[in-house]
């Protein structure tokens, strides 16, 4: 399709985006108005809304309600999922593996941690061997750094396995979870990850703060013990504007 046959608004968004690129519009300073993007290029005000529409849905400006559109800024923080399991950085460090690694970015972590007693749902049984439909336990952390919500993480355990623990309690578990099924006799040896991408929900729009167009990153992992018995299934919901997923392969070490 020539420049000429596209659609007035989707020429308009190409000319931003290139300004945006270019550095014209720097990472958090806002666009002209609606009104001063009509005259500069003889548009129409719904034309002009559908091209920043456009660039809203592809995440590169927010639309901020009395404030025009503002040129997105990127915050982006790295989760290590190589060294998540980690017992003796856990140890060391007091805390989890997610909120050292944020601490070393030099932010300010935070977590809400909540657990429910539900039903599990086909792809969670079929992951943990369960029966359609059997009780699991769920413990939900929604993940904040500087006091703005940035991801979520549900793990999933077999009811039966973990009822009556300190699993089964709202809170942080000082040794970490991992450790304490360790002593339980559930010493979690492998694990495997999915990665995949996934449009949010309404409840994740909502509860991760998440502008139009961003899509998540979601990071399923099973651990599994020597017996090759699987015994938990963390499910981690990561936006994509904000998030760089790592994992760390093997290779020679440097002397």
């Amino acid at each position: 399709m020539t420049t000429a046959s596209r659609p007035l608004y989707a020429q308009l968004a190409d000319t931003l985006r290139a300004k945006i690129a270019a550095g014209e519009y720097e990472p958090g300073s806002k666009l002209p108005s609606e009104r001063a993007l009509c005259e500069t290029y003889s548009a129409s005000r719904n034309t002009v809304r559908l091209g920043l529409q456009r660039l809203v849905a592809e995440g590169l400006i927010v639309a901020s309600q009395g404030r025009g559109y503002t040129v997105r800024r990127p915050d982006v923080l790295v989760y290590n999922a190589s060294r998540s399991e980690d017992h003796d950085r856990r140890i060391s460090a007091g805390v989890d593996a997610w909120v050292q690694d944020i601490r070393e970015q030099g932010r300010n972590p935070s977590q809400r941690i909540s657990v429910s007693i539900e039903r599990a749902e086909p792809h969670i049984a079929s992951r943990l061997e369960l029966e359609p439909d059997a009780l699991v336990l769920v413990r939900r952390r929604l993940r904040f750094v500087d006091d703005q919500p940035w991801s979520s993480e549900d793990s999933y355990y077999a009811y039966e396995v973990v009822k009556g623990t300190p699993i089964a309690e709202p809170g942080d578990i000082q040794q970490g979870v991992i450790a304490y099924m360790a002593s339980m006799g559930y010493v979690q040896t492998r694990y495997v990850d999915d990665v995949t991408a996934a449009m949010p929900n309404p409840e994740q729009v909502n509860e991760l703060k998440l502008e139009p167009g961003v899509p998540l990153l979601i990071r399923t992992r099973t651990g599994y013990t020597d017996e090759e018995k699987p015994v938990r299934v963390t499910v981690t919901a990561m936006p994509t504007d904000r998030n760089v997923l790592r994992y760390e392969l093997g290779g020679p070490k440097r002397g």
